[in-house]
C-alpha cells in the first residue's frame, strides 16, 4: 500500500493541478482577475463580499466582533507581499489542494484504503459547496479544517492520550478561528461523531468505552470552554447581548438548504445551467442562490451507499463496511440541522434543530453550509464505496468503480472549466486601471454599490463616485464644463445604467467626447475648455428624469449655485417648466431679490442677468409663489412628491462681450 506522506503528497499533487486547470486565468493574472463565475448569483452583486475582505486586508482593518484570524491574518500578511487581490486568489486557491490533502488524512484513517482515500479527498475538495463559496465567501471556503477536526476526534476516542488531546484542541481552534459557521458546525456536530464513533468503535475494542468517550468528552468540554473564553476577551458583546447582532428569524428560510439541494447539480455547470437556474427560479430561490449549493451528485451517492449496503448485510470484514454506520450518522445529523427551523405539512408543524439553535446563537443564519459536513461525510462514504468495489472478486466491481467515478466527475466539473471574472466592476474600468499618468475619474454610479466604491483603490487613479462633493447626477446639462473646471479627465458609464441607456440614444452634453467603448460601459473624455462661469451644484432639487431631454423638478424653491474662475459680466439662460400651471418665480442672487418671471406650464428658455461676478461661488434662488402642488393630485399617478418648477438645460453667456 502507498505510504500515508506519499498519498498525501498525491492527492495535493492532483487537486493543485486540477485547480491550476480550474482557475488558470486567475494564475496568470492574480492581480487583476478573482475566481469563480458570476452565473453562482442572482441579483447579488458578485464582487461585494471578496472586495470588502480585499480592503481588510489592505488596511488590515476588521471591526473586533468579525476577526476570524486564521483567515484574516494570513491574509493581512499576503497582502503585504502580494497586493490585497493577489494575497485573496492564494487564499482562496491554496484551500482546493489543502481541502483534498485534509480529507485524504480523514479517509485513509477511517478507511484504511489509498485508492478510497484519494476519492474522498478529490470529491470532497471540489464539492459544488466549496466550489461556490469560494467565489464569494474566502472565510467559508476555508475547508481544510473540518477533516482535521474529525480526524483529530476519531483519534483521540481510539487511544486517548494527551498528545492526541492536544492535537483535537488545536483542530478544534483552527476550525473555529479560520470560519465562525465551521466553529458552530464542531459545536453542534461533534456530540454526534462521538457518541457514534464510540459506540460503534470501527477499530476494534481497546480500553473501556466509557473511559474513551469521558477523556474525549472533557477534551470537547475543554476546547468548548476555551472558545467561550476567548470570545469574552475579543467580543464580550457576543455572549452579554446576542440579540444586538441577531438576523431576522425570516432570513433563516431563505439561507437554509431545501432537502432536494443535494441532489441538483450546481448552477453553474455548464451542461445543466439553463435547467438548474430554470429550476430553482420555479421555486423562488434567486437571492441566496449560492446558498443552495450542496449537491453531492448522483454518482457519489450511489458510491456511498455501498459501504452502507455491505454493513446492513452484516459484512464487518473491512474498516470501511464498519466506519459507515459512523459517517452516516454525522452526514444526517448534518442535513437536518441544514434544513429551515421548521415544515408545515397540512395542520403539523415539525420543528427542525435550526430553530433551537437560533434560540441560543441568533447571529448565524446560514444553516445550508452544514451541507460541507454532509458532503465531507458522502465523499468519504464514497471512497469506502470505491475501495470496496475495486476489491470485489470479479472485474464487474471494478467497471462499475471506474463508470461511477467517470461520472462523479462529469456531474461536478464544468466544460470549459476556467472560472473567473475581473476584479473590477466594467471592462472600462480595465482599460483606466492601464493606463499611465494620473488621471481624474468621475464613475457614474451612486455610492451605494459597495462594491464599485470598494474598487476605487485598485484602480492606480483618483476616483470618484456619484455623491462626492458637487456631484449627484451625470446627466447634468453642460457637464463638461463643469468636470474641466474641477480637474477630471474622463468620465466611466455602464451600459445598464439609466444615464448609459439615455446617452446611448442621444448627443453627448457638450464638452464630452466619446473614448474607448466596451460591451458593459465606456469612457468619455473631458474635452471642454476651462470655462469661466459654469453651475456647480444643484441644491433642493429632486432626482434627475429622462425622457427626449432630461430635467428636475423643484417643490417651491430651488437653488444653482452657479462659480466663477474670473471676473465675468453674466447671463444664465435657463430651461424651465411650471407646474401644474403657469406660476411667477421670483429669483435671488445671494438673497437678494433681482427680479421675477412667468413661467409657463410649457418648456420655455429664459435669461436671467446675473451682472458681474467675483471669482467664487454664487447661489441663484428661484423662488415659486404659492405652495407646490402634489403630482398625484393632479396626473392620478400615484407620485407622491410636491413639484413646483423643472429646470431643464442651460447655458452661461458672457454679458461683457
Amino acid at each position: 500500500m502507498t505510504s500515508l506522506p506519499r498519498g498525501v503528497a498525491v492527492s495535493f499533487a492532483a487537486a493543485l493541478g486540477a485547480t491550476l486547470v480550474m482557475a488558470a486565468p486567475v494564475a496568470l493574472a492574480p492581480g487583476k482577475r478573482i475566481f469563480g463565475s458570476s452565473q453562482t448569483f442572482a441579483r447579488q452583486d458578485p464582487n461585494r463580499d471578496p472586495l470588502i475582505v480585499m480592503e481588510q486586508f489592505r488596511t488590515g482593518q476588521v471591526p473586533g466582533p468579525y476577526l476570524q484570524p486564521l483567515t484574516d491574518l494570513p491574509g493581512r500578511a499576503l497582502a503585504r507581499l502580494l497586493g490585497p487581490v493577489a494575497a485573496y486568489n492564494v487564499l482562496i486557491l491554496a484551500t482546493f489542494p489543502l481541502s483534498a490533502a485534509a480529507a485524504y488524512l480523514l479517509a485513509r484513517y477511517v478507511l484504511g484504503s489509498h485508492l478510497g482515500a484519494m476519492v474522498a479527498g478529490l470529491a470532497y475538495a471540489f464539492l459544488p459547496f466549496h466550489v461556490a463559496h469560494a467565489t464569494n465567501h474566502p472565510h467559508v471556503a476555508q475547508t481544510q479544517w473540518l477533516p482535521l477536526f474529525f480526524l483529530a476526534l476519531w483519534r483521540c476516542l481510539d487511544r486517548p492520550d494527551l498528545r492526541r488531546a492536544s492535537f483535537l484542541l488545536a483542530s478544534a481552534g483552527a476550525v473555529a478561528l479560520s470560519n465562525f459557521y465551521a466553529g458552530l458546525f464542531v459545536v453542534v456536530l461533534s456530540p454526534v461523531a462521538l457518541v457514534a464513533y464510540g459506540v460503534v468503535s470501527p477499530r476494534g475494542p481497546g480500553e473501556p468505552r466509557w473511559r474513551r468517550l469521558a477523556f474525549t468528552g472533557l477534551t470537547l468540554a475543554a476546547a468548548a470552554a476555551a472558545g467561550l473564553l476567548f470570545i469574552h476577551r475579543v467580543a464580550p458583546a457576543v455572549l452579554l447581548r446576542p440579540g444586538g447582532f441577531a438576523f431576522p428569524r425570516s432570513d433563516l428560510f431563505l439561507h437554509s438548504a431545501k432537502w432536494w439541494s443535494y441532489l441538483v447539480p450546481a448552477v453553474d455547470h455548464q451542461l445543466a445551467a439553463s435547467r438548474v437556474r430554470e429550476f430553482w427560479a420555479a421555486r423562488g430561490v434567486e437571492e441566496a442562490l449560492l446558498e443552495q449549493q450542496v449537491g453531492v451528485g448522483w454518482s457519489l451517492l450511489v458510491l456511498a451507499a455501498m459501504p452502507l449496503w455491505l454493513w446492513l448485510r452484516g459484512d464487518r470484514t473491512s474498516l470501511a463496511a464498519r466506519s459507515a454506520p459512523v459517517l452516516a450518522s454525522v452526514a444526517v445529523a448534518a442535513l437536518l440541522c441544514s434544513l429551515s427551523p421548521e415544515r408545515r405539512i397540512g395542520s403539523w408543524t415539525f420543528v427542525r434543530p435550526s430553530a433551537l439553535l437560533y434560540e441560543v446563537a441568533p447571529m448565524f443564519r446560514a444553516y445550508a453550509r452544514f451541507g460541507v459536513v454532509v458532503g465531507l461525510m458522502t465523499s468519504v462514504l464514497a471512497g469506502a464505496g470505491t475501495a470496496c468495489l475495486w476489491r470485489w472478486p470479479t472485474s464487474a466491481g471494478r467497471r462499475a468503480a471506474a463508470l461511477l467515478l467517470a461520472l462523479a466527475v462529469l456531474e461536478c466539473a464544468n466544460f470549459p472549466p476556467w472560472r473567473w471574472r475581473d476584479v473590477l466592476p466594467t471592462r472600462a474600468h480595465r482599460w483606466l486601471a492601464m493606463q499611465s499618468g494620473s488621471l481624474r475619474v468621475l464613475d457614474c454610479v451612486p455610492p451605494s454599490r459597495v462594491s464599485d466604491s470598494l474598487a476605487v483603490p485598485l484602480l492606480g487613479h483618483e476616483v470618484w463616485l456619484l455623491g462626492a462633493p458637487t456631484f449627484d447626477d451625470c446627466g447634468e446639462p453642460r457637464l463638461g464644463d463643469k468636470l474641466k473646471a474641477m480637474g477630471y479627465t474622463h468620465v466611466v458609464v455602464r451600459r445598464d445604467s439609466t444615464i448609459g441607456r439615455w446617452l446611448a440614444a442621444h448627443p453627448l452634453p457638450e464638452g464630452l467626447a466619446r473614448g474607448p467603448e466596451f460591451e458593459d460601459g465606456w469612457i468619455l473624455e473631458v474635452k471642454a475648455e476651462r470655462p469661466r462661469v459654469y453651475v456647480s451644484a444643484l441644491l433642493g432639487f429632486h432626482p434627475r428624469e429622462y425622457g427626449e431631454a432630461t430635467w428636475r423638478w423643484m417643490e417651491q424653491t430651488g437653488a444653482l449655485r452657479v462659480a466663477a474662475t474670473r471676473e465675468s459680466v453674466t447671463l444664465l439662460e435657463l430651461e424651465l417648466k411650471a407646474f401644474p400651471r403657469d406660476r411667477h418665480v421670483e429669483w435671488f442672487l445671494n438673497g437678494r431679490r433681482l427680479g421675477e418671471v412667468e413661467v409657463t406650464a410649457e418648456w420655455r428658455r429664459y435669461e436671467l442677468p446675473l451682472g458681474p461676478l467675483t471669482p467664487g461661488e454664487t447661489t441663484l434662488t428661484l423662488a415659486c409663489r404659492g405652495a407646490a402642488i402634489v403630482a398625484n393630485d393632479v396626473l392620478h399617478n400615484d407620485d407622491p412628491r410636491a413639484l413646483g418648477l423643472a429646470v431643464g438645460s442651460w447655458r452661461i453667456k458672457d454679458a461683457s462681450r
